[in-house]
């Protein structure tokens, strides 16, 4: 008991983007789910009595799905099966209790859900941002935004982590369910707040585009063969076959034809189609149906602004806020700041800037100003 109580313990210490992306995908995806801090208040109840009782009932009723791969026959493959389900004894599982996990189905718009970390020594923010894409059970869409993640995963580290250095954990990834749509996501961990980290995310979605029309047509068939030759690649082993298997059985699409078909569809795959579904699904300057989710996960010694900060100031506002905040350790006035903003294209720039310095003291900030004076 001591030891799963720990184990329950640790989740709220785990490093912010992978709390971030657990509580995303419960939020996105119908899967059964209990949340952790409901297990932790129930444990105290279990009794010995009560695990002894679920051990003896746990397959009266089940679902299982058997992969059996090797030198068998198809007889004796589901005589397998048969001598699992007879060791089990158990009834049929209710279909309402195996639904297959999916994402759900939301309208487009603009969606922000926000989480409060609950380690109080974390220093760091965690943001992710979700494009909902194509439809995963078309090989076209598949193909296309595997490419597109390639290309944009690069560019994306490169940018907000070596260039920008906003945190060490940046990424970018695509993601699909058995039913639904392709999603792109971009993560950010980093001790800037979320909000901020959410803009620089934009700045980079609005200039990427750009990065894809100059993109070079040699190095982008370079990427095409490369795939491509990583999915004809030999398996070498059982367990790879296997694994290779049992991905369409856990996703429930029984599509053991796949591979073949994305090989296929990508060699017929150009540039121009990247380009398409960038404009389509994720660019939302040109995106009819633009679907996009934000998670946040703010660090418990964040400045977490109020529900009516959100609604009363923009997200630029907020955002200088919480850079100030962590560069000074002191509070800042939202109004204040946003009169700062609003007044400062009526004084020269050195003159906005000290008088911001005044304001909000940083160390050394008269030697930055003269140094950026020069």
């Amino acid at each position: 008991m001591t030891e799963i109580k720990q184990d329950f313990e640790n989740i709220k210490f785990e490093q912010p983007v992978y709390q971030l992306v657990g509580e995303k995908n419960k939020q996105l995806n119908v899967v059964p789910f209990v949340p952790t801090s409901l297990l932790e208040q129930l444990l105290g109840q279990v009794t010995i009595e009560d695990v002894q009782k679920h051990i003896e009932t746990v397959f009266s009723a089940a679902y299982f799905k058997m992969l059996v791969v090797g030198n068998f026959k198809p007889a004796e493959a589901v005589d397998a099966a048969q001598q699992v389900n007879q060791m089990l004894k158990s009834q049929p599982l209710p279909a309402h209790s195996h639904v297959p996990s999916r994402m759900v189905n939301i309208e487009p718009g603009h969606y922000i859900y926000r989480h409060m970390g609950e380690d109080p020594n974390m220093l760091n923010n965690a943001v992710v941002a979700t494009f909902y894409c194509g439809m995963v059970t078309n090989p076209k869409d598949r193909t296309t935004m595997a490419l597109l993640s390639q290309i944009a995963k690069d560019q994306f580290f490169d940018q907000l982590r070596t260039k920008e250095q906003l945190g060490y954990n940046v990424g970018a990834s695509t993601n699909s369910f058995s039913s639904g749509k392709l999603t792109l996501d971009m993560m950010v961990q980093g001790e800037s707040n979320p909000t901020y980290l959410l803009q620089r995310i934009d700045s980079f979605i609005y200039g990427f585009r750009q990065t894809l029309v100059e993109f070079n047509t040699v190095k982008f068939d370079a990427l095409v063969e490369s795939i491509v030759g990583k999915a004809n690649e030999q398996l070498t082993s059982v367990d790879a076959e296997a694994s290779r298997m049992w991905t369409p059985i856990e996703e429930a699409t029984y599509d053991f034809a796949q591979l073949a078909d994305e090989v296929e569809s990508l060699q017929k795959v150009r540039l121009d189609d990247v380009l398409d579904m960038w404009d389509r699904y994720i660019n939302p300057e040109t995106a009819v149906a633009y679907t996009r989710v934000d998670s946040q996960l703010w660090a418990a010694k964040a400045s977490y602004p109020s529900a009516t900060d959100m609604t009363t100031w923009p997200e630029s506002i907020l955002a200088l806020a919480g850079c100030l905040e962590s560069e000074t350790h002191m509070p800042v006035d939202l109004s204040d700041l946003s009169h700062f903003i609003n007044t400062a294209v009526t004084q020269t720039s050195a003159d906005a800037l000290a008088s911001l310095a005044r304001q909000y003291p940083v160390a050394n900030s008269t030697q930055v100003l003269d140094e950026t004076a020069s």
